[in-house]
């Protein structure tokens, strides 16, 4: 009996440390639903025209809110439906509704599919405790299709601090965190040039429900933020497979 006893309290205990095992290598993967969703300024609509496919390029990044990151040279992603260059600038608020350009237009090369871009080096690190706005922009047709973002700069020593041992929790960190900047990238080096990959596609429906329209938006911006999050779950439901 008690050698019976004795065998299956090892049983148990080899159970409860494989569970354990499997947290710890694995962590949940935490939904990106954030808490403080503070309206954008107005200044990140997105805008087009006549001759141009509004989903011609899409910002992977919030715009109905100001987002965050705790990076002093953030990348930022978008999606291309064609491959063209697109017009990179960045500005910076100095005021509540006033922003000014930082450094000059960058004319970017792009893919169809996923595109990345670190703050280039020719551009000063950011501020901690500034609001930014990153915009890009392409032609077509003679018309041009602009998508602005706005995001604000923290202090990453106001987060907990930890030490990553897989991709999957780095993620997971930055998502409860509300940083998604740094959430989207990690998620991308898993992933095949251009694709999402299945811890970006799951960001990027995270981000479509995160956008659903504010109460004051007007009939006209309610449309238009509808079509955006239906786009991007698209974007994230395309096969992405490494």
């Amino acid at each position: 009996m008690r050698y019976h006893h004795w065998r299956n309290s090892r049983r148990l205990t080899s159970l409860v440390v494989g569970v354990l095992f499997l947290m710890t290598t694995f962590p949940a993967f935490a939904e990106f639903k954030p808490r403080d969703r503070k309206p954008a300024s107005g200044n990140s609509r997105a805008g087009g025209s006549r001759g141009c496919s509004n989903n011609a390029l899409t910002q992977l990044a919030p715009q109905t809110f100001i987002g965050k990151t705790a990076s002093t040279r953030p990348i930022f992603v978008w999606y291309m439906l064609i491959s063209q260059n697109v017009q990179f600038r960045l500005f910076e608020f100095d005021s509540a509704k006033s922003v000014k350009q930082i450094g000059k237009v960058q004319e970017i090369p792009t893919i169809v599919g996923i595109n990345q871009l670190k703050l280039p080096l020719n551009y000063s690190e950011l501020i901690v405790g500034k609001t930014y706005l990153w915009q890009i922009a392409i032609n077509c047709n003679n018309n041009t299709i602009i998508n602005h973002a706005e995001f604000t700069v923290i202090n990453s020593q106001s987060l907990p601090q930890k030490k990553f041992t897989s991709i999957p929790e780095s993620v997971n960190y930055y998502a409860v965190n509300e940083l998604w900047y740094e959430a989207l990238a990690a998620a991308l080096k898993v992933s095949d040039h251009g694709k999402l990959g299945p811890l970006g596609a799951q960001l990027v429906k995270e981000l479509a429900e995160s956008e659903m329209p504010m109460n004051s938006d007007s009939e006209i911006n309610r449309k238009n933020i509808q079509q955006r999050i239906e786009y991007l779950e698209k974007i994230a439901s395309e096969k992405t497979e490494n």
